[in-house]
């Protein structure tokens, strides 16, 4: 754990940006709102196999990052699978088969460092085999929950198909069949080569984001049916991705209204899509009238942050005290390091403290934009790390001060 936690605050001291593990060890501000998203969607609504988009805004070094980091953490401590795509300009939105295969490859579970659609797989292979303490049950309770797959009623009727000869061929020790059919439900599936050897038809151009989509809303129903709680896919630096001329623009804004509709009527499927945004980007939405009724809070003082958990933007500007979020941000990287390494720090816990509330009212005062979270994460992770690696001579310069008093 101290590696980690070195590791991780060397990054932040660096650069200001969230890790991708360990965010929650160090949750900075947003409690309440983890507290009600983790009730209401990924207990209530995921219970009953309902699913949502979410839009989390904010300019850079804003925090959005941190969020969805949190957030993910969050989710596969409720034994959710959760996977994070960077939407840079490298992924062309308005391709939904592009945008799946990103979905496929990063896929995780919930007690795993492993990516992809493959390692999910095996996985949950494993997990429904070790449920009997017999293996003669569990042989016989795996092999029948494999056979059923192709009668569950996935929105692409061939995803249950290939997903139960893909389960079978890994239990069958056949790996070479088991990584091609991994490569099909993992996006291939305008592969001719790869779809005469399944026997399938490749997506012509003309049908591959009305499949595409279909065979993403199946992986989240095939991770449901798993026994999985649901599914976080969090959507990062959209703002790259979308920044593209008008016309496409109007491409993505409709995409992105039709993904609402045909989310919210997703049968079992217990998916929560959040997409990270600047403000320009939403302020972009509001042109696409249809859209932006969707996304809209319902009225005036009706937001997250007021208080309305089903508001879809969570609007990370409309924090109310910019100094007591830099506090609470330094306090807690403060607390983090002294939990761990009190022993090694030169300086009592009270004086560290006592700086970084000094350091955020100077920041707050030189500097009213919302990239003050960043500028605060960077200034507080290098004064502890240089803390801790100059223990001797930061004591000396303290017992200089102390005679000095």
């Amino acid at each position: 754990m101290k590696d980690k936690i070195l590791t991780m605050l060397e990054s932040m001291a660096s650069h200001g940006t969230a890790p991708e593990e360990g965010c929650s060890l160090f949750g900075v501000g947003y409690d309440d709102a983890f507290s009600r998203l983790q009730k209401v969607y990924l207990k209530r609504r995921f219970d009953r196999g309902a699913s949502a988009e979410k839009f989390v805004v904010g300019p850079f070094g804003s925090g959005k990052s941190h969020f969805l980091h949190h957030l993910m953490e969050i989710a596969r401590g409720e034994n959710c699978v959760t996977a994070k795509v960077l939407l840079n300009k490298d992924v062309d939105f308005t391709q939904n088969l592009v945008v799946f295969k990103e979905v496929a490859k990063e896929i995780r579970l919930p007690h795993s460092n492993q990516h992809g659609i493959g390692s999910m797989i095996q996985g949950i292979v494993e997990n429904i085999k070790s449920q009997s303490d017999n293996p003669y049950t569990g042989d016989l309770l795996l092999k029948g929950w494999i056979s059923g797959l192709e009668q569950v009623d996935f929105r692409l009727t061939a995803y249950g198909k290939m997903l139960r000869e893909a389960c079978s061929a890994y239990l069958d020790d056949n790996r070479d069949r088991f990584d091609r059919l991994c490569q099909w439900l993992g996006g291939e599936m305008d592969n001719r080569e790869l779809c005469k050897e399944l026997q399938l038809s490749p997506v012509t151009a003309a049908e591959k984001n009305l499949q595409a989509k279909r065979a993403m809303f199946s992986l989240f129903q095939f991770v449901k049916h798993a026994g999985y709680q649901g599914t976080v896919v969090c959507f990062d630096e959209a703002e790259q991705g979308f920044a593209v001329d008008k016309k496409k623009m109007e491409r993505i804004h409709s995409m992105l209204m039709a993904n609402i509709n045909s989310i919210v009527e997703l049968n079992q499927g217990s998916v929560l899509l959040v997409y990270a945004l600047t403000p320009d980007v939403v302020s972009k939405m509001d042109a696409f009238a249809a859209l932006q009724q969707r996304i809209a809070d319902p009225a005036p003082n009706e937001g997250f942050f007021d208080g309305n958990t089903f508001a879809p933007l969570i609007d990370l500007t409309k924090r109310s005290d910019m100094l007591e979020d830099l506090r609470e941000i330094g306090e807690k990287l403060v607390q983090l390091m002294y939990e761990h390494f009190e022993e090694e720090m030169p300086v009592k816990r009270q004086t560290a403290l006592e700086r970084v509330r000094d350091r955020a009212l100077r920041i707050v005062e030189q500097d009213l934009s919302s990239s003050t979270r960043r500028t605060m994460v960077k200034e507080v992770c290098t004064m502890l790390l240089r803390m801790y690696d100059d223990a001797d001579e930061v004591a000396a310069a303290q017992d200089s001060e102390e005679d000095e008093v």
